[in-house]
């Protein structure tokens, strides 16, 4: 072959490839279709335009049995309770009651009284005399005024016992085993005993006699320590008694007035407690009450104390945005129903705690929680935390506290739809609760 020939047939070759590169290069244009400058401008104000939109909130759902939290008015059930009467050369004495009325342990006394007293809303809706057509049998047994008595008699040396078991717990149960068939009939799964101390039942030797009952117990604690013997699901969570509110009867509203004091706080965080000496490594609210005494207490805007005389301490509630509730030897601490009552924001400091009725209270809109891992970071977290966040809290603390605390009553109310949990009673009824209004708890 000449070389014109070789030239010619090379010259096409590449024209033929010129040729194909630019239509492949066209239909790959026509593909991606680039916009150019203008386009791109119309797009993203579109998108801005669409991020920028206020979405309508949904409307309220009109059947009141779906909404969450609960108007407890919408009854989940509405048991009959029979409350067993013990005779008096068995129960406590009045005067040995009235000595206990300055317990923090109190709880078992309060609730007693509020279901057992003919005008009280509770025992109205919820009390029979008969028996025979309970639902739920009440055990009163009041153990922790019985050892209350008895350490005031030791010099508060609490590990006397002072024959509690032989002397009360024995003759108390055996009337109720001997005396009526109701226990035996379902072991005692349908009874109720309130036990308000820390270490729930372990104060007695002869526990086995009442442990199939259920339990109102003032520590609910995910990690299930051997000492506590809180059973997750036969125990229901209680308030507990605070002296503040219930042994000195201290009325908030003289401090903070009808509306809680919403914009007078000028202590942006609270506690009075033990105790200052407290190290890191101890054993006793794991180290908590050590960064509180050591580290917070320092900061300006924190009123951290061991104590108070009563009277200070109202005033300073009234002052205070924030209140520490921590760890002690259990999860609970009873700080919280004094803040509740003087709407002051707990910032709870219990990993695992179980609190009071959570199937029924949106606790994380009222309180702050912090993690152990993170307690020396508490001021810097309430610095994040907008003064609009911050009253929406303290607005819920101030609306709901008030059914909260044990010595306002309502917590009967709260107590039996968990009774209605457990023994899977669902009978929905419209049950009226003198002096309750719902705010959306």
């Amino acid at each position: 072959m000449d070389k014109f020939k070789l030239f010619t047939i090379s010259a096409f070759c590449i024209l033929g490839l010129i040729i194909l590169y630019q239509q492949l290069n066209q239909v790959q244009q026509t593909s991606i279709n680039i916009p150019n400058e203008s386009e791109e401008l119309t797009e993203h104000t579109e998108l801005t335009s669409v991020a920028s939109t206020a979405l309508s909130p949904l409307p309220p759902i009109l059947d009141k049995w779906r909404v969450w939290p609960p108007d407890i008015r919408y009854a989940i059930c509405r048991p009959k309770i029979y409350i067993y009467e013990i005779p008096s050369d068995i129960q406590i004495s009045d005067h040995k009651k009235q000595r206990c009325t300055g317990s923090n342990y109190n709880a078992e006394l309060i609730l007693f009284d509020q279901l057992s007293s003919p005008n009280s809303s509770p025992h109205k809706l919820y009390v029979t005399e008969n028996p025979e057509e309970a639902d739920l049998f009440y055990i009163p047994f009041f153990g922790s005024c019985y050892l209350f008595n008895c350490w005031i008699n030791n010099e508060w040396n609490q590990t006397k016992r002072c024959q509690v078991d032989s002397v009360y717990l024995e003759p108390l149960m055996n009337y109720i085993i001997q005396n009526f068939d109701y226990w035996n009939k379902t072991n005692g799964m349908d009874h109720f005993m309130i036990h308000p101390m820390d270490r729930s039942d372990n104060y007695y030797e002869k526990k086995e006699m009442f442990q199939n009952a259920i339990y109102l117990t003032i520590v609910g604690d995910k990690r299930n320590l051997e000492y506590q013997t809180f059973r997750r699901y036969n125990n229901i969570v209680i308030p507990s008694a605070t002296p503040i509110l219930n042994a000195h009867n201290v009325n908030p509203l003289k401090y903070v007035g009808e509306n809680g004091n919403p914009f007078g706080r000028d202590i942006k965080g609270l506690f009075r407690g033990c105790c200052a000496n407290v190290n890191a490594t101890d054993a006793y609210s794991d180290g908590i009450r050590h960064v509180i005494f050591n580290g917070l207490k320092r900061l300006p805007g924190w009123d951290i104390e061991e104590n108070s005389d009563i009277e200070e301490y109202a005033k300073l509630l009234a002052r205070s945005k924030y209140g520490l509730t921590p760890s002690g030897w259990t999860l609970d601490t009873t700080r919280i129903w004094e803040y509740f009552a003087f709407g002051v924001v707990p910032i709870v400091i219990a990993d695992g705690i179980i609190e009071p009725f959570e199937d029924d209270i949106d606790w994380d809109s009222m309180i702050v929680r912090v993690r152990r891992s993170d307690v020396h970071r508490i001021n810097e977290i309430l610095d994040s935390i907008s003064e609009e966040e911050y009253q929406k809290k303290r607005e819920r603390v101030w609306l709901i506290g008030k059914y909260l605390v044990i010595n306002n009553g309502y917590a009967w109310h709260f107590i039996v739809r968990s009774f209605c949990r457990m023994l899977n009673i669902i009978k929905q009824e419209l049950i009226d609760i003198e002096g309750y209004t719902y705010d959306s708890i």
